[in-house]
């Protein structure tokens, strides 16, 4: 059976992690741009107060808040995500470190290496 090995570029998940957390902040400030406008101008009800315009308010309200609260979510998400990619690669780092140091510290461990 052929030897598994986990190959992770520390500085390279880093990155990675930054660009997550960066985008998550970006959609989020998109959302809070965008998001309050669409809002701000669905409030004054621009389809009118008549019967078919209280049909699509009651219609129209539902969708407007789910999306928009779906958008807010999508950047919270992504944000904590990269945060959590980034603690996730410093734990693996610093567990790697720390058991090769234990596995150097057993005595007698480099007697029998060739």
């Amino acid at each position: 059976m052929a030897e598994e090995r986990l190959w992770l570029d520390p500085d390279r998940v880093r990155r990675a992690a930054t660009d997550l957390r960066l985008s998550g902040e970006a959609v989020s400030a998109r959302r809070q741009q965008i998001g309050d406008r669409i809002a701000e101008a669905s409030a004054v009800r621009p389809w009118g107060r008549d019967d078919i315009g209280a049909a699509f308010e009651k219609s129209y309200r539902g969708y407007e808040e789910t999306l928009l609260r779906a958008w807010e979510g999508l950047g919270r998400t992504l944000a904590g995500l990269g945060a959590d990619v980034a603690t996730s690669v410093a734990a693996t780092v610093d567990t790697d470190v720390a058991a090769g140091r234990a596995i150097d510290a057993v005595p007698g461990r480099h007697d029998h290496r060739r």
